[in-house]
């Protein structure tokens, strides 16, 4: 139980609050961050998986379309040369012929080749090269055995001479019976390749690659930048479980076995042929720009959380000297009322003796003395008078502050006929009119409403014009959307010029002292300070001559006070 009450102090400190708000945005605003930073890494993310794919499609359209073209190359050498050879073997001469003709529509091509039906190599697109024996070739021996195999892709075969790599695509030549006549080949550069791949904007740590398919053993054939070696065979598990539920195209991250480097790879199969290329993206590269702005945001959030920290203990240190000040002031205003109690009480006694005696010489010797002792025994008794109005009101006055600190309800209508009765006999002297109609319920201590009223009536009373009888009016009307009234005391007196409307409502100012003796300055003052502690208003609107309309607000009972 101790342990609730402590808790419900400590949030009801202002400190505690602040605190407990500091830390609520600080959190939110670090959250945003988090999201937002999170947010960013996600579009970097998915702009980079779209990019390789973008760019893997671009690589496997353009090597599908020389693939095609090579092909078609040779399904048409291979039927020249079928025709050629109808009765004879083709001569080494007319090979050379038809193979440099052809040169030119295949512009990847290194060299094209022709052999026999045993695998010596008749002619190139170069020169006649009787004697190379070529049937040795993995190429050659699976179009000797397999009468329906189509365009064959090497492996990966480096030069004798030259020791430069490349891939040879060779076709059948048969006859139609389907005897094999011969082999017609296309040496493809692995140089005109990385060419292509050079080309691609992949970034610095990016990677290119073009390998066999699985039927292949997913052999390396060419990689940009050069890795590895080329023909390896090596890959990681990640790729061969994924490409193993779509051979097809598809996605996944990896070390590179090659350098080491965390790559987001792309894949997609080059048409029907036993080709694979990847592309693939590194995090270090593309990630860069989300890195940079990361940063930025992490720089504004903690700048946020230092600035917030800040401005709380800067308002919570303002708050603690409010505090002390409050204290202090309410310390002093208790010690003021207390001494204007004690003023007030202590003062008033010897004012009544001063008074009494006063009365009793104006009794015993009024008339006995010349006219001038008469004089001034009549100002010493009006002196002394007025001197206890004065001290009764300013009590009054100091004691509004404790007002608010218990807000009850009081109906107006009664209170207002509790004041006129109070005045009644002076009303009915003069034949004044009190109209008295509409007033509401409000929330408000009902023995400080009485005195409002009272000095408002006294107000209306004292400051009236003999030229004509005397109408006053008690009325109200409610602001509907905030669920205050106002309250208006109408009456046909003197009016008051506008440039004294402000001035009525401090302490001690009075208009007309000559005219009007009576009143010590202070009533209008107390009821603006009382209205105030309701948080209310009070003014006037009025002209010299027109009488005057005193307005008041106060809550009523279903307003948030």
């Amino acid at each position: 139980m101790w342990k609730r009450v402590r808790l419900s102090r400590l949030l009801k400190s202002p400190v505690t609050r602040t605190l407990i708000l500091v830390v609520i945005v600080d959190l939110f605003i670090l959250l945003l961050v988090a999201v937002s930073i999170n947010s960013g890494l996600r579009m970097h993310e998915e702009r980079a998986a779209i990019s390789a794919r973008n760019l893997n499609l671009l690589v496997t359209q353009d090597i599908a379309g020389e693939m095609d073209r090579i092909d078609s190359a040779l399904q048409d050498l291979s039927e020249e040369f079928t025709a050629g050879m109808a009765g004879s073997p083709v001569e080494p001469g007319r090979a050379v012929q038809v193979l440099a003709r052809w040169t030119p529509r295949l512009p990847m091509a290194v060299v094209l080749g022709f052999s026999d039906a045993r695998g010596r190599m008749l002619a190139t697109s170069e020169t006649a090269s009787p004697g190379q024996d070529i049937s040795d070739r993995d190429y050659f021996r699976r179009l000797q055995d397999n009468p329906a195999q189509g365009m064959i892709i090497s492996p990966p075969l480096q030069g004798k001479v030259s020791g430069k790599w490349a891939l040879v695509m060779a076709r059948a030549v048969r006859d139609g019976k389907g005897r094999l006549l011969g082999v017609v080949t296309v040496s493809v550069s692995i140089d005109w390749f990385l060419h292509k791949f050079e080309n691609l904007e992949v970034g610095p740590h990016g990677a290119v690659v073009l390998r066999g398919d699985a039927s292949r053993d997913f052999d390396l054939l060419v990689r940009y930048p050069a890795a590895g070696f080329v023909g390896q065979t090596k890959v990681s598990d990640t790729f061969r479980a994924t490409i193993a539920a779509d051979p097809r195209q598809g996605s996944y991250e990896a070390h590179a076995g090659a350098d080491g480097i965390l790559r987001r790879f792309s894949y997609r199969a080059v048409g029907d042929y036993p080709l694979i290329t990847l592309v693939g993206l590194a995090p270090e590269d593309f990630l860069t720009a989300w890195r940079q702005d990361a940063m930025k945001l992490y720089g504004l959030g903690l700048a946020f959380v230092l600035l917030s920290a800040a401005g709380g203990y800067a308002l919570i240190r303002s708050w603690r000297r409010l505090e002390q000040r409050s204290a202090e002031l309410e310390r002093s205003n208790t010690d003021l009322e207390q001494f204007a109690f004690v003023a007030s009480h202590d003062l008033q006694t010897p004012l009544r003796a001063v008074a009494s005696y006063a009365q009793l010489l104006e009794r015993g010797y009024k008339g006995r003395l010349d006219a001038e002792a008469d004089q001034y025994i009549g100002f010493l008794v009006d002196s002394a008078k007025r001197m206890s109005m004065l001290i009764r009101d300013l009590l009054d006055y100091s004691r509004v502050p404790m007002v608010g600190k218990s807000v009850g309800v009081s109906d107006l209508s009664n209170v207002a006929r509790w004041a006129y009765e109070q005045l009644k006999s002076q009303f009915d002297e003069i034949g004044a009119q009190v109209e008295i109609s509409g007033l509401p319920v409000v929330q408000a201590d009902k023995i400080w409403m009485e005195s409002l009223f009272l000095h408002l009536l006294e107000n209306a009373l004292r400051y009236r014009d003999t030229d004509h009888p005397l109408r006053v009016r008690l009325h109200a009307c409610e602001d509907e959307r905030s669920g205050w009234w106002r309250i208006t005391c109408s009456d046909n007196g003197i009016g008051i010029d506008p440039c004294h409307h402000e001035k009525i409502f401090l302490i001690f100012q009075r208009l007309a002292r000559d005219r009007f003796p009576e009143g010590t300055g202070i009533g209008l003052a107390y009821c603006r300070r009382l209205v105030s502690r309701y948080g209310g208003r009070m003014w006037v609107e009025s002209e010299l001559g027109q009488g005057a309309r005193f307005h008041v607000t106060l809550p009523g009972e279903q307003a948030a006070h």
